[in-house]
């Protein structure tokens, strides 16, 4: 052990053991021994498991520390149960000694760690018991959580200044926002505008629990009613200083009554809304209460009524009848909105829309006889006022109709009119607020059904009561006792009796012996024999002679009836009519047609009446004499003979045919037209319906016969031709027209034309030794040639001299391509004249001046008028003819530079031009 402690350095609280590779042990330290399992056997020379079962087992891994494969081994917290019942803990590290004189050991060390395993062994007991603390916090703080999750309420807890700290999954359903998105966040933030979750807290003493109802939002816009109870929780913050602060936070507990609330404003709204409807004396006045109450109540911006132009008229409670110009469209009545909004835009057009079946919401609900909801009308493709309702921010709308009663043939209920309601918040759907409205809408039916009977039953008294008063008819009740129960005004005026007259007075005062037996027969066995029962007949009219005030008689016709009651006479009823006037005048009449018809049968016309079928009604003599019908036609009476005898005298009978047969369609059309016969003869026809007041019941047809008018007419006509023709080969139309109108003088000023002069070169010679008819001839066959290109260039010819021909381009109608007609008019010219020449063989050449200017043209005189120019431009045209070249055209310099650009001219230089001096001149060859 010595040699080993010579080589070892071991620490004092170390001992250790020698061991070789049979695992006996070679030297130990002087107190090993204690940490043995059997201290006797710790000697040199014994196998070192003995007294440390512990390396059993443990031989391979020693053995690869022996041969460098491990570089030690240790073994810790070996426990021995010592003699007293105390406890000995050691570690044990192996490890291989080897020394330069191949001197190989295993070294065994052991360390006695007693006092280190107590610590320990404290210290695992109190980790322990913090562990159960801890453990038994999570479960509380799980426990607590479930509690929390598994809340049907809401629960936010919050710091004192109002910062979110914690929700539960309760809040995050409610209102739609994830636990990351409320936490941190101000409490306010739930709440709706005008709303405050914070101030519930401030509401009550700090330890108190405080409740109130908040109106909150909900992520998705929509608004939720929530009743939240408040308590201040205190917890305890240590600060910097080491004290110890009192800092509450503040817990909401909310419980969702939206549904709660909508149940009971809905209750509220239909409990208003029966009771406006049981106090309102009218329509209009119900409406105009039910709107703000239905928005108040149920938190809606604005409400409007819709209903047909019928339902319009009722609204107003006009009794005027107007008609209706589409039944089928909706225009809103009657609106109301919140102070507190804007929308005047969206108020604006609705006032001037109307809506058909299925436009729009109240088109939708009105076609489809059911509530609708829309939750956004500003995404909403059927809602037509989208965009305005966008820019003005309402959302949310719902629609009911209005029904009446029970239609068979549409198998529904009718729809009267259509509430709309709006709101500047999107609105999620509502079932029961639906359901709701449909009931609203039912009784708002009812009442306006039952309004409309009232209306109508008061109006039909007033009718009547109108009627009977202002009758022109005279309308009496006679009682038992022949005594006047009541006349009315027609009566009274007609008669002339005062009311205070008439209240003495019975019937047999007023009535004539002369009336009708059947008259008197009545009303004396009513009133005197008491005979009229309910079998008693009584004739469909008479006649009753009245006598008046004045002691006039009138004659009076119409229907009497009994009233009676359980077999008494009650009253005895008459409606009669004046018809005095109307005798006298079915006289007066009677005279009229007997004057009427001599007057048909004399007049100078040929007459046909016919009924709306085209059967003939009749007609007058002279009718049969212009058509020459023959006795035998006329003895058959049949419309079809005398149409086809009608027929073979025309011309044109499918013409005449037709023209009846277009009348027929169009009975209120007059007619015109003239009838040309086989014969050479003419007739008029004229037609036009017969009306019987705004009825008509045939057709009536005048034949007047103007064979010798027409041929006058004829013969005036052809000679007006001549003059008019010949008057137009004189002068251009439009100044023939001038002249026609008898204006006297005509002289109009052309800034812009150009004149062309043209002379046949040797034609004046040449007359001297022609013929002069032959002369004249050839001459006349050149000028018509010159007179069509005038005509075909719509140039005005001006006059011919001698062989000289003068036309002009830009007037009597102005145009801008004067300058360009005359030069190719000029060309043709010259065309033609080579191919007169070729014709006839002969030689003529033309010589042509051409100048452009302003002129005066007209005519002047009173005899044997001629259009003719004036002025320098004329005179200039002139001198380029005569001043000419034979085949040449010669054209001013002024004229050139209109046409320059389009047709090739060759320069003849300065020339002197008689009264104007030195001119430059053109010659035009062609165009270009």
């Amino acid at each position: 052990m010595k040699t080993l402690l010579k080589k070892l350095l071991v620490p004092p609280h170390l001992e250790y053991l020698a061991l070789d590779k049979e695992f006996l042990i070679q030297e130990t330290s002087l107190k090993v021994q204690r940490f043995a399992d059997c201290p006797e056997e710790v000697a040199a020379g014994n196998d070192v498991r003995i007294p440390f079962p512990e390396l059993v087992g443990s031989e391979e891994i020693l053995i690869n520390i022996f041969e460098g494969r491990l570089p030690n081994f240790e073994l810790k917290a070996i426990t021995r149960v010592l003699e007293n019942g105390s406890r000995l803990y050691f570690d044990m590290y192996i490890v291989e000694f080897n020394n330069d004189d191949n001197y190989q050991r295993l070294i065994v060390f052991f360390e006695d760690v007693t006092d280190r395993m107590g610590l320990e062994q404290t210290l695992v007991q109190a980790t322990n018991e913090m562990n159960i603390l801890l453990s038994t916090l999570a479960a509380t703080n799980n426990y607590v959580e479930k509690i929390i999750t598994s809340m049907a309420e809401v629960l936010l807890v919050t710091t004192a200044t109002g910062k979110i700290k914690k929700v539960n999954q309760a809040a995050q359903d409610l209102f739609g926002y994830r636990e990351s998105e409320l936490v941190g966040q101000q409490i306010d933030a739930l709440a709706a505008v005008g709303s405050s979750l914070q101030a519930v807290s401030q509401e009550g003493p700090q330890q108190s629990q405080t409740n109130a109802e908040v109106i909150c939002t909900a992520k998705t816009g929509e608004k939720l009613t929530v009743a939240f109870s408040c308590t201040a929780i205190p917890t305890d913050i240590k600060g910097i200083s080491g004290s110890w602060a009192a800092v509450q936070d503040f817990v909401y507990i909310g419980r969702d009554v939206t549904d709660r609330q909508r149940a009971r404003k809905r209750k509220i709204a239909q409990y208003v809304t029966t009771r406006i409807l049981s106090a309102s004396e009218t329509i209009k006045k119900a409406i105009a209460a039910i709107l703000p109450v239905i928005c108040d109540s149920l938190g809606w911006d604005t409400g409007e009524l819709w209903m047909p132009e019928a339902g319009e008229k009722l609204l107003s409670g006009s009794n005027r009848i107007t008609a209706v110009s589409d039944p089928n469209l909706l225009r809103c009545v009657a609106s109301w909105r919140k102070r507190s909004i804007s929308i005047p835009k969206f108020a604006e057009f609705t006032e001037t829309m109307t809506c058909a079946f299925g436009e729009g919401l109240p088109g939708l609900v009105w076609a489809s006889g059911s509530s609708q909801w829309i939750a956004d009308v500003t995404e909403s493709d059927r809602f037509l006022r989208r965009e305005i309702a966008a820019q003005e921010g309402l959302h949310g709308a719902f629609g009911f109709p209005i029904l009446g009663d029970y239609e068979p043939e549409n198998s529904a209920r009718s729809v009267l009119g259509v509430m709309t309601f709006f709101s500047l918040e999107v609105q999620s759907f509502d079932e029961e607020l639906l359901q709701t409205m449909a009931t609203i809408g039912s009784q708002v039916g009812q009442f306006i059904k039952r309004k409309q009977a009232e209306i109508a039953l008061r109006e039909s008294e007033e009718q009547l009561r109108d009627l009977f008063e202002n009758a022109t008819d005279l309308i009496q009740s006679i009682g038992a006792d022949g005594h006047f129960l009541y006349v009315n005004r027609a009566w009274r005026e007609t008669v002339g009796y005062s009311e205070a007259e008439i209240a003495q007075m019975t019937v047999f005062d007023i009535i004539h012996p002369n009336s009708s037996q059947e008259s008197l027969d009545i009303f004396y066995q009513a009133i005197t024999k008491k005979t009229v029962n309910e079998k008693t007949l009584y004739p469909d009219s008479i006649q009753a002679i009245f006598i008046t005030k004045h002691h006039e008689q009138i004659l009076l016709e119409g229907s009497i009836s009994c009233k009676l009651a359980e077999g008494s006479l009650v009253a005895i009823r008459a409606i009669l009519r004046d018809i005095t006037a109307r005798k006298m005048a079915e006289d007066a009449l009677a005279k009229s047609v007997s004057l009427l018809q001599a007057t048909f049968d004399s007049t100078a016309d040929g007459i046909l009446a016919i009924d709306r079928s085209g059967k003939i009604v009749t007609f007058n003599r002279e009718f049969v004499e212009m058509w020459r019908i023959p006795n035998e036609v006329m003895a058959l009476r049949d419309d079809a003979t005398m149409n086809a005898f009608f027929l073979k005298q025309l011309k044109d009978p499918q013409a005449f045919q037709a023209r009846i047969e277009s009348l027929y369609e169009q009975p209120e059309a007059e007619s015109y037209d003239l009838l040309e016969f086989q014969d050479g003869r003419f007739f008029e026809r004229y037609s036009q319906p017969q009306r019987l007041g705004d009825k008509i019941i045939g057709r009536v047809w005048s034949y007047h016969d103007i064979t010798e008018r027409k041929q006058a007419e004829d013969a005036l006509r052809e000679e007006q031709e001549k003059s008019e023709k010949l008057l137009l080969n004189i002068l251009p139309q439009a100044i023939a027209e001038r002249l026609k109108q008898n204006e006297t003088t005509i002289a109009e000023y052309f800034p812009e034309v150009t004149v062309l002069f043209a002379d046949i070169v040797g034609f004046t010679a040449l007359s001297a030794v022609m013929n002069p008819i032959e002369l004249v001839e050839l001459l006349n066959q050149i000028f018509s040639g010159f007179d069509l290109l005038c005509q075909r260039h719509g140039l005005e010819k001006i006059k011919t001299i001698g062989d000289a021909y003068m036309a002009v381009g830009g007037l009597p109608e102005p145009r801008a391509d004067h300058a360009e007609a005359i030069a190719q008019m000029a060309l043709d010219m010259q065309a033609e004249i080579a191919r007169f020449n070729a014709s006839h063989n002969k030689y003529f050449s033309i010589r042509i001046g051409i100048h452009s200017g302003p002129v005066v043209a007209g005519v002047i005189g009173i005899k044997k008028f001629i259009y003719d120019l004036w002025g320098d431009t004329v005179n200039i045209a002139s001198r380029m003819e005569s001043q000419g070249l034979p085949w040449r055209i010669q054209v001013s310099e002024t004229t050139y530079k209109l046409v320059a650009d389009k047709y090739l001219f060759q320069e003849r230089g300065i020339i002197e031009v008689k009264g104007k001096g030195k001119m430059k001149t053109y010659i035009l060859l062609r165009k270009k």
